[in-house]
């Protein structure tokens, strides 16, 4: 006849495999998540008084496996750092991991690659414009636009748009496009923990 399986035994395997999961957390900062996610099965799996099996898998159904839940941890907890700073390497770098465990982070990811890739553009061209004289805007047909950066020898065809005032518009363009860039994902990063903090213990696993 096959042992059986206690409410309290499920609810330990569980937490242990959520323990292992968390380990790129810090010690202490692992103990206070297991015991705030132990009290949270206890206090929704009561039924009748009592803790009850059914009420157990019913709860650890909602929470989501624990390597989910544990990953929604370690990325909440690196994006809670990138949100205290501005540098577009650290933003990308952390939000890379977030893209690696949400469809979400994907999406944010790629939005902000794109906007740093055209600010850093935008600075290349101011930077390198009294070196490389060809680098500019240019108008190679009546509907055809081209940001030349030099990268080779070949002489572009057309009219230069935009001349030395390429410099300060350079400037201008890469500094806002990185400021809006920086300032679209610290608002994506606040709403995803907003919404961790709300959704966590409440089985919606993302």
């Amino acid at each position: 006849m096959p042992a059986l399986v206690s409410p309290q035994s499920t609810m330990d395997v569980y937490l242990a495999e959520l323990r292992t999961h968390l380990c790129p957390l810090p010690a202490e900062q692992v103990t206070d998540i297991v015991e705030e996610i132990r009290s949270h099965i206890r206090e929704s799996a009561v039924a009748g008084g009592a803790i009850t099996e059914a009420g157990i898998h019913a709860v650890l159904s909602r929470l989501g496996p624990p390597s989910s839940l544990a990953a929604n941890y370690v990325t909440d907890n690196l994006l809670a750092g990138t949100q205290r700073t501005r540098l577009p390497w650290k933003i990308l770098r952390d939000i890379f991991h977030w893209a690696t465990v949400s469809a979400k982070g994907v999406m944010v990811f790629i939005v902000c690659l794109l906007g740093y890739g055209f600010g850093a553009s935008f600075f290349l061209a101011a930077l390198v414009k009294p070196f490389i004289p060809k680098v500019g805007l240019w108008m190679t047909d009546s509907d055809t636009f081209s940001l030349v950066l030099g990268m080779t020898d070949a002489i572009p065809r057309g009219q230069e748009l935009l001349g030395w005032k390429l410099i300060p518009l350079g400037f201008a363009l890469g500094g806002g496009t990185v400021l809006l860039t920086t300032y679209f994902a610290q608002t994506c990063i606040r709403r995803f923990r907003e919404t961790q903090a709300r959704r966590r213990l409440g089985g919606a696993a993302q």
